[in-house]
This record gives C-alpha cells, sequence and structure tokens, in this order.
C-alpha cells in the first residue's frame, strides 16, 4: 500500500466514524461497534503511516559508508 492511499483511507475512516456518530444515533449498539471498529483501522493507518514515515527518514539519513 502506498503512502497516499493509506491517507486517503485515513481520511475515510475519520469521516465514517464522523457520520456513523450522527447517523446512528437511534441504534446505540451498532453505532458502538461501528465506531470501536473504524476506530480500530484508523489506529492500524496511524501506526502504519507513522512507521513508513520513520524508515523512509531513515532511508535518507543513512551515515555516508
Amino acid at each position: 500500500m502506498t503512502l497516499g492511499t493509506a491517507v486517503l483511507l485515513l481520511a475515510l475512516a475519520v469521516a465514517d466514524i464522523v457520520l456513523a456518530f450522527w447517523y446512528l444515533r437511534k441504534k446505540p449498539k451498532l453505532r458502538i461497534i461501528c465506531l470501536i471498529l473504524l476506530s480500530l483501522i484508523v489506529l492500524v493507518l496511524a501506526g502504519y503511516i507513522g512507521l513508513t514515515l520513520i524508515l523512509v527518514d531513515a532511508a535518507r539519513n543513512q551515515p555516508p559508508a
């Protein structure tokens, strides 16, 4: 997965959290399940993006051999 795809998926997941909060007000159990699953997706994507940025920075700043 490219970094741009991960950022796009992260933005969509955050937007879905907001939409789930607004549109599932009458179904609290379903809203809680959706919010938990989407929050886990956001955490995984944020970790992936963070690790990718750390590895790219490490590759750019290698000491000369």
